[in-house]
């Protein structure tokens, strides 16, 4: 497939050049975008600008999030609009929100908007059927109405839907379950459907391939668009790959190439309609992915047992060593990066098993602790996990009380963060070592806001469109087409930065954060 990517840059000319005087300064500033994201085919749509301001002291950007936590991918269509100081650290602040359920855990993902809650498992790690609550700020609540356990995703104005081993779209089956074994992990991107199709023999377990009669787990790269009908399976590109019951963790994009990890560390990249094997997979050792996000010139991985992150430069993948650190008091062995997120412009990580949430400081090259989600137990080194002790005597997992950091989840001016024991289990007496409902720390979900972040959904046109991104004094807007989507109040560092438009000294347009646009075209306009 060939794809033309042309980037028009239309700077306010007078900024720059001088061919119109600078009026006095005033306590608004605009980026105008105008731009056509071509067509939808689940690609990342990524950065519209990154700017800084002519003292060094802040940046400001917006783009489309390239994300997949665990379960759930990132909603494409939503833009975040950030502002962050060069120079400082902002403080966070924190709000326990509402349970969703009543288990040990639970996981976010987000969808035309808005934020929803699923559970995926039962005290005995059995799959249950799906139960899915939307967050309603209005009455701070959890809507318990909906029951739909299939993960959506937006092509276009398009629902798509995966429904275990189905694919729907408009409520219409495009591809029906496999006659033998089932598809696990469907993905949509640069025009392809990618899933896994997966048949084990016996009671084996994990294994090396020989061949189909003793079951295969096979990668499927399956060209198609959601106008074609239904999908063919005649034209996919198949991978077998060599562990039988492997099956996928994560996916991530970066640029044209999409990447798939594996639950035993297998990482496949495909490209120009080809796969290769960029990681083997091994079942000796452990090396799982459980998150990706693409991150300026990078698609950053979030390991297991590490619990640091990898980065993908589109040839290899490589360790980034202290990418988070850990905290101090505990083991540095058998942690898990689990969660990612760009928030506020700056990168987020939530790491297994002490509940750590870390941020990294892109312009001071520093991490810092943002929070420890769980108040219990107290840290200690002498054990890997929480309560490794207190499992051991009773002859269960000895990590079942490990703390995750499931999801984290941009909403408007806020990042919410999810948490969970090693699987949403149900608290029983038995567990007395967690009593008097401390337990309940696992399974909540923490909003925290720090000035200067402001997410909104972003609708569909299938044309060119036009948003703008304001500040104004105390407030930053989000508007398309003249329609507000999003405001949020600034405070602090950020409050009347920048004063105004001249404030601005350069701007990447098509380059930031979240990874260079993918679109067809960008226009940007900085004025007052």
């Amino acid at each position: 497939m060939i794809r033309f990517r042309f980037v028009h840059v239309t700077v306010a000319l007078w900024l720059y050049w001088g061919i119109v005087p600078l009026t006095e300064s005033c306590a608004d500033t605009e980026i105008v975008v105008r731009l056509d994201r071509g067509e939808d085919i689940g690609q990342n749509f990524g950065s519209l600008f990154e700017g800084v301001t002519q003292d060094g002291a802040f940046i400001v950007g917006a783009g489309f999030s390239g994300l997949y936590n665990t379960y759930h991918r990132d909603d494409r269509h939503v833009v975040h609009f950030y502002i962050r100081p060069t120079r400082e650290l902002r403080p966070l602040q924190a709000e326990p929100l509402p349970r969703p359920n009543d288990l040990a855990g639970t996981y976010l993902f987000n969808f035309d908007g808005d934020v929803f809650a699923s559970v995926k498992f039962d005290s005995d790690a059995k799959a249950l059927p799906t139960k899915v609550r939307v967050w309603d700020e209005s009455n701070s609540s959890w809507d318990s109405s909906l029951s739909n356990g299939w993960v959506n995703t937006r092509v276009g104005n398009n629902l798509v839907s995966f429904d275990r081993s189905r694919v729907l779209v408009n409520g219409a089956v495009l591809l029906e379950a496999p006659t033998e074994g089932g598809y696990l992990g469907f993905y949509y991107a640069q025009g392809y459907l990618f899933f896994y199709h997966i048949l084990k023999l016996g009671k084996a377990g994990y294994r090396n391939y020989t061949n189909d009669s003793e079951g295969y787990s096979k990668l499927y790269a399956c060209p198609w668009k959601v106008g074609e009908g239904k999908v063919d399976l005649r034209k996919a590109v198949i991978m077998t790959v060599p562990i039988v019951g492997e099956f996928p963790y994560a996916y991530g994009q970066l640029g044209d190439q999409v990447l798939s990890c594996s639950n035993i560390g297998g990482a496949y990249a495909f490209r120009n309609g080809k796969w290769r094997t960029v990681v083997e997979g091994e079942l000796e050792s452990s090396y799982q992915v459980y998150t990706m996000l693409t991150y300026y010139d990078q698609l950053l991985m979030g390991q297991y047992p590490t619990g640091e992150l990898f980065s993908f430069d589109g040839e290899q993948v490589n360790r980034l060593k202290g990418w988070p650190p850990h905290m101090e008091g505990v083991r540095g062995s058998s942690r898990e990066a689990q969660s990612l997120a760009i928030y506020g412009g700056e990168l987020y990580v939530g790491v297994w098993p002490w509940g750590e949430v870390w941020k990294y400081h892109n312009d001071l090259k520093t991490w810092s602790l943002a929070k420890r989600i769980f108040s219990h137990p107290d840290l200690t080194d002498e054990t890997t996990h929480p309560y490794e002790r207190e499992c051991g005597a009773l002859g269960v997992v000895l990590n079942q009380w490990g703390q995750r950091v499931t999801s984290m989840v941009s909403l408007r001016d806020g990042l919410l963060i999810s948490s969970s024991a090693k699987w949403p289990c149900k608290w029983e007496p038995k567990f007395d070592f967690i009593a008097h409902g401390a337990w309940k720390e696992y399974g909540t979900v923490t909003r925290v806001v720090a000035p200067g972040h402001l997410s909104a959904f972003v609708h569909w046109t299938g044309k060119t469109t036009e948003l703008r991104f304001v500040l104004k004094g105390a407030e930053m807007r989000i508007e398309q087409k003249g329609m507000l989507l999003g405001s949020a109040q600034l405070s602090g560092a950020v409050k009347n930065a920048p004063a105004s438009a001249d404030d601005l000294g350069g701007i990447s347009w098509g380059r930031g954060a979240y990874g260079e646009f993918s679109g067809v075209s960008l226009d940007g306009l900085v004025s007052h």
